[in-house]
């Protein structure tokens, strides 16, 4: 194989100096990169030269001291059989020139004709030309030994004489005939197709034969062996033709594919089933590629879901089904492309073609999509599922409500009717009894000191059954206002327990504010104080009570005994107040730890209002 990128060496045969030095002279200002530059004015100089220079391209003037025309080359043939041979001639030497390049040269220049660019294509093409006959050579010689390697029979069809010679073996290792590199007894070939088959193929060769404008031809038909079986064979072939274009001969090569014909029958009956799951699934499906996250193949159901033609959804990526933001989440949760991606995330959305927003859950798989590695997804829409368990979940809270707010008015019920029961009835009749004593007390019996112990008694148990059915009875805060009302809360408690009560109230307008919304406040302090009383053994209470804009907000500290939060509660108290709260929408917070007194923070919305289960 010839040099094409290094620097070159170059033989000129000329006899004439003046030639000599102008060719040289256009060498060396060519673009050609030169190594060394050889002389020869003899053909028996140059024929030596060549034994023991390495010579890459030659020059040849074909009339010289010792051979003349085509002589000249001839001469040379036997050391440049791998060397490309350029041809250096007068105007009256083309015809000679012309033979020699029929005889092996590559190429010819007329002296006088040619400048460097020239002759330095003319070097270039010749080694590009010589090369490509060098390679032509190895292949055939490749050829004749994958003959000897290959599985398939190689046959030559001689037309003109109607005579199939068959190459080496393989014909006789396929299918059993005695026939080596011999000549194929007459119409072997037809009387072993079979009979469904020698129709159709013989007719199909024939008419393309006939035309004398093909130069291939190929078929797949069943050829009977020797031992009675058919094998099913892909047979091609190529036509040569002549120079007035008649095919003379036909060159080719069977193969045995019936073991490929089994396996792709299997396999196409794998891929039907494929299908089947696939474009019949009730669920929406489709693969797209892992790259580019182009949708490559989709389903019937997923047309139908999204609105889209198939033309449409093949020119979706994923990108495009998910609103703006959720797209990139999307694919970082896909994983790399070796491993099963995981998507933490239970529900996506997707838009459909008319920009209807859809809750789906995404459930995919890696597949090998013809060769490539791609993502199969099934889509399951449940946003109507999603739409119903939120309605539910709202109504169960509402329903909650409800009970919260029917428990609350039968506990304010309750009280409001225990506390007039005793101060209308239980207490007219203490006061009975008290009038009594004082009548008998006035007729000074000697029961009098004992008397005067009943009555102080009675009115003992008249002052607490009093202090009881003012704590009973839902206090009348459309009279004394929401404020007072916790004052004097505040008030009754500081009488008989000495506890320092600090009460804070800022940017609170109690007229903006419903009769319940009031008397939910007031429980809650009522509730938590009670509490401090019974379990915090408190020295200092702080309530701070304030609003801004919709919200109240409402805090009760103690510097009491505490408590641990996560320990289980055995009263209904805390219970109370957060069924209050979320009542109204609000939310209880509480910080407390043993030793560190108790912080409850209860925010409720001053728009809120018990909702309605319709």
């Amino acid at each position: 194989m010839q040099k094409m990128n290094s620097s070159l060496s170059i033989l000129t045969i000329e006899d004439n100096p003046s030639d000599l030095f102008l060719v040289e002279h256009m060498l060396r200002s060519s673009s050609l990169e030169i190594g060394k530059l050889y002389a020869a004015d003899t053909i028996g100089q140059a024929y030596e030269m060549l034994q023991s220079q390495e010579i890459d391209i030659v020059l040849l003037d074909l009339t010289l001291p010792d051979s003349f025309g085509i002589n000249s080359f001839i001469h040379l043939k036997p050391v440049v059989q791998k060397i490309p041979v350029i041809i250096l001639t007068g105007l009256s030497d083309t015809s000679l020139a012309l033979e020699a390049i029929k005889e092996g040269a590559q190429d010819y220049l007329v002296k006088g004709e040619f400048n460097e660019n020239l002759l330095a294509k003319s070097i270039q093409y010749s080694q590009e030309r010589k090369r490509n006959l060098e390679n032509l050579r190895e292949s055939n010689e490749r050829f004749n030994t994958v003959v000897k390697a290959t599985n398939d029979a190689i046959w030559d069809w001689d037309l003109l004489a109607n005579e199939v010679f068959l190459v080496g073996d393989s014909y006789k290792q396929l299918f059993g005939y005695d026939v080596v590199n011999a000549i194929t007894p007459q119409d072997l070939w037809e009387s072993i197709l079979h009979p469904d088959d020698k129709e159709r193929v013989i007719g199909k060769l024939q008419g393309i034969i006939k035309e004398g404008t093909v130069v291939k031809w190929e078929d797949e038909y069943r050829l009977k062996k020797k031992n009675g079986d058919y094998a099913c064979v892909h047979d091609r072939g190529y036509i040569i033709y002549s120079t007035d274009r008649r095919p003379i001969r036909l060159i080719g090569a069977i193969q045995d594919i019936t073991a490929r014909k089994r396996s792709e029958e299997i396999i196409l009956a794998s891929e039907e089933k494929y299908k089947q799951i696939f474009y019949k699934n009730p669920y929406p499906t489709w693969i797209y590629d892992l790259d580019s996250l182009h949708i490559v193949e989709v389903n019937d159901a997923a047309l139908k879901k999204y609105g889209f033609d198939k033309n449409e959804f093949l020119k979706l990526t994923m990108r495009d089904l998910h609103p703006v933001g959720e797209a990139e989440e999307f694919i970082d949760n896909m994983g790399s492309l070796t491993t099963i991606p995981s998507i933490e995330r239970k529900f996506w959305h997707h838009t459909n073609k008319f920009g209807e927003l859809m809750i789906v859950e995404i459930t995919s798989h890696l597949i090998d999509y013809f060769g490539k590695m791609s993502m199969q997804v099934i889509i399951n829409d449940v946003t109507e599922r999603v739409r119903l368990e939120k309605e539910l979940a709202l109504q169960q809270k509402l329903k909650q409500q409800q009970i919260t707010e029917v428990v609350l008015g039968a506990q304010e019920r309750e009280r409001f009717e225990l506390g007039q029961e005793l101060h209308d009835n239980i207490n007219q009749i203490l006061a009975t009894s008290k009038l009594y004593l004082d009548v008998a007390i006035e007729d000074k019996e000697p029961r009098t000191e004992l008397l005067i112990k009943s009555r102080k008694n009675i009115s003992m148990a008249i002052e607490e059954i009093r202090k009881l059915s003012k704590e009973l009875i839902t206090p009348t805060l459309n009279d004394l206002g929401l404020i007072q009302s916790i004052r004097e809360l505040i008030r009754s408690i500081q009488t008989v327990k000495k506890m320092k009560i600090r009460l804070h109230i800022f940017g609170l307008d109690e007229n903006s504010l419903l009769p319940e919304q009031k008397l939910n406040v007031y429980r809650i302090i009522q509730e938590q104080l009670n509490n401090i009383l019974k379990h915090a053994q408190a020295t200092t209470v702080e309530i701070e009570l304030n609003k801004v804009k919709e919200q109240i907000s409402l805090q009760v500290k103690d510097d009491g005994k505490g408590f641990d939060t996560r320990a289980r509660r055995k009263g209904i108290g805390i219970s109370n107040i957060i069924s209050r709260a979320e009542l109204y929408n609000g939310k209880v917070e509480i910080e407390s730890s043993p030793g560190k007194g108790c912080r409850l923070e209860v925010i409720l919305n001053s728009k809120a209002l018990p909702e309605q289960v319709g």
